[in-house]
């Protein structure tokens, strides 16, 4: 069943995520994610205390924490953590929409 189910995927052209690299994000849209982010707990202190791997919705660890452009973001999680970061850019723009 596995197998088949495999097969399916490859057949329609499915690959695996990192097959292709993603395309590069705004700038000004990752700026604007960063921001929205900060402002997410009531406070402007460049520090994002909720897990933005979560949709800004899980309390954040300064444990799992990563900085970008003056700004730290504390994960909830290090699974969290790595998920984000795999394409950190991308992830934070898509925070501003």
């Amino acid at each position: 069943m596995t197998a088949l189910l495999l097969t399916a995927l490859l057949a329609c052209g499915a690959q695996a995520d990192d097959a292709k690299p993603a395309p590069a994000a705004d700038p000004a849209k990752v700026q604007a994610g960063l921001k929205k982010a900060d402002l997410a707990d009531g406070t402007e202190d460049k520090t994002v205390h909720k897990c933005a791997g979560c949709a800004l919705g899980m309390g954040g660890k300064a444990a799992h924490a990563i900085d970008k452009d003056g700004y730290t973001l504390h994960m909830c999680s290090a699974m969290c953590k790595a998920n984000f970061e795999k394409n950190l850019d991308a992830n934070l723009a898509g925070l501003a929409d």
